[in-house]
């Protein structure tokens, strides 16, 4: 795997997370509907019982934990591959774009560079980044 794919993949995680977070979300409303209308006697919509909604929203949250533990692993080791790099502008431009999950117009931006220059910037960076092992298997 190449320091590239390794940090992607960690900027990545953060998408799917949210996705899946936002899942929860949905089908926590849907639980909260089936609950309401069991105690308003009003009808629901689809006729779907609320125990099935409530079991699906167990496991979507199950995943959901799965995926936080996964993104906490790969977050911390591209972190500490991160902190590795020793010079501080390289350092800083993948930390704000791996990590803090800026676009490379807002990297750019807050380090008052050229976007051109940042590109080049990240690919010294990317040549320092060191793949743990761990990782790579």
């Amino acid at each position: 795997m190449t320091a590239k794919e390794f940090l992607r993949r960690a900027r990545e995680v953060d998408r799917r997370v949210d996705e899946a977070q936002e899942r929860v979300e949905r089908l926590r409303a849907k639980l909260e509907a089936g609950r309401m209308s069991s105690v308003t006697g009003m009808p629901r919509g689809g006729g779907a019982d609320w125990t099935e909604t409530a079991d699906r929203l167990i496991e979507l949250e199950r995943v959901v934990n799965e995926r936080i533990r996964e993104l906490v692993r790969w977050k911390l080791a591209a972190i500490d591959a991160i902190r590795a790099v020793e010079e501080p502008r390289l350092s800083e431009v993948l930390e704000l774009y791996y990590i803090d999950g800026f676009t490379w117009e807002e990297v750019a931006r807050r380090m008052g560079l050229d976007q051109r220059w940042v590109y080049r910037l990240h690919g010294r960076a990317l040549l320092m980044v060191k793949v743990p092992e761990e990782v790579e298997a």
